[in-house]
């Protein structure tokens, strides 16, 4: 655990977002797989919509929440995950939902873990926001692989 700022939380999301948008992008030039090239481009433009989300996010959170401290900031799973993705099976459509299911879930857990443990009204508030946008984005991505499971 380290300290963070709200702004600092915000920021590495959207870092994280932009990078697994690139790995997919670069994997989905690579796969030759029909199914796995459509979920590549659709995690790719999930993750480029988070991306541009948390932009517009920071710009609509005001800078008293923004510069505020959160003490238990967790260290992130982040690198674990990019890893993960590093090694995946660009023949295994299912393997490549299951890891994109798991970043999902981790960024809830992780937001509402940060939610419960924030000290000001302006911090539960980004938090709670954040939670909730991680959650949407969670739902859309579980209805899509159910889709894509059709195809």
């Amino acid at each position: 655990m380290r300290y963070k700022t709200v702004e600092d939380v915000i920021q590495e999301g959207r870092e994280f977002h932009q990078k697994l948008a690139r790995q997919y992008g670069e994997y989905e030039q690579l796969a030759g797989d029909r199914r796995v090239v459509l979920l590549l481009d659709q995690l790719k433009r999930r993750e480029n919509e988070m991306t541009h989300t948390l932009e517009e996010f920071l710009m609509d959170v005001s800078p008293g929440a923004l510069h505020t401290w959160v003490q238990f900031a967790p260290e992130g799973r982040e690198p674990e995950f990019l890893q993960r993705l590093r090694q995946i099976d660009l023949h295994d459509a299912d393997g490549i939902a299951k890891l994109a299911m798991d970043i999902d879930m981790y960024l809830v857990d992780q937001y509402r873990d940060l939610l419960q443990d924030a000290d000001t009204p302006s911090a539960k508030d980004a938090f709670q926001r954040l939670l909730e946008l991680e959650e949407l984005d969670e739902h859309h991505l579980s209805m899509n692989l159910y889709n894509l499971r059709d195809y």
